[in-house]
């Protein structure tokens, strides 16, 4: 797996107690990848822990089964369901993710989403 910043370099595998944290060894590169997820920037990082939060919340609160929040989301985002990983997105899809659900979850009745 190849650095996303610094292209010729190969990310460097660590254990740790979360699973495999490949790094690029340029220092103070923030490109990483966990137990072989998308690699991603610091940026990409936290933008894809606030989609995943905020995501969560549509059926974690019971609004959606968590299958059916994964196919709207993949029918909002325009691809295939089996590519609807938030660990797997770039900045653009943790930013459009983000607005399907704040828009869904504004949304109470459900009608704009045929919930």
């Amino acid at each position: 797996m190849k650095c996303i910043v610094h292209t010729a370099k190969d990310l460097v595998p660590h254990s740790t107690r979360y699973g495999i944290r490949y790094s690029c060894p340029v220092g103070g590169c923030s490109v990483v990848s966990w137990n072989g997820n998308s690699p991603a920037d610091y940026s990409t990082r936290q933008a894809r822990i606030q989609a995943h939060n905020k995501f969560d919340q549509l059926w974690k609160s019971g609004m959606l089964t968590r299958r059916n929040a994964y196919k709207k989301l993949a029918r909002f985002l325009e691809i295939p369901r089996e590519k609807t990983h938030i660990a797997n997105f770039d900045l653009d899809q943790c930013q459009r993710t983000l607005q399907f659900a704040y828009e869904i979850l504004e949304d109470k009745s459900g009608q704009a989403w045929g919930l």
